[in-house]
């Protein structure tokens, strides 16, 4: 086994090598990604239609705060390490909660599915995007 070289403990970097990449994922970056994602595919969406804009829109914004509470029930049970019976009853009221809003906006408000579907995939742009970012080492 090889020991690290003088006065350099086994975690630290040698002089001339490269930092090793952390395994922090930028939340606040996916969602800034995803505003920027979901503003473009909404205007973009406005050649097609303004009722299929509206799905766009309306599925951002659902998986956008769907987005943001996952984080932080994750955030509450492995940063933290809580574990409390609220955050299972959160993530199961969230569950819940962005089921019957995905019914009442397209039985009741009739929102365009296809746009709806496109706005709901704006995260995983997001998340896709960030993950380049982060392997690309930036």
């Amino acid at each position: 086994m090889k020991t690290p070289p003088e006065g350099m403990g086994g975690d630290e970097v040698a002089p001339g090598q490269e930092e090793p990449p952390t395994a922090e994922v930028s939340t606040r970056r996916i969602e800034v990604f995803n505003l920027c994602i979901l503003v473009a595919a909404s205007i973009a969406s406005l050649w097609v239609s303004k009722a299929f804009a509206l799905g766009v829109i309306a599925g951002g914004v659902l998986m956008a705060a769907n987005f943001r509470v996952i984080v932080g029930v994750i955030r509450s049970v492995f940063l933290k390490g809580s574990t409390r019976v609220g955050n299972v009853a959160v993530y199961w009221l969230k569950f819940a909660g962005i089921m019957f809003l995905v019914g009442v906006l397209i039985v009741s408000y009739r929102v365009d599915p296809i746009g709806f579907l496109v706005g709901l995939s704006t995260i995983l742009v997001a998340i896709t995007a960030e993950a380049v970012l982060r392997l690309a080492g930036r």
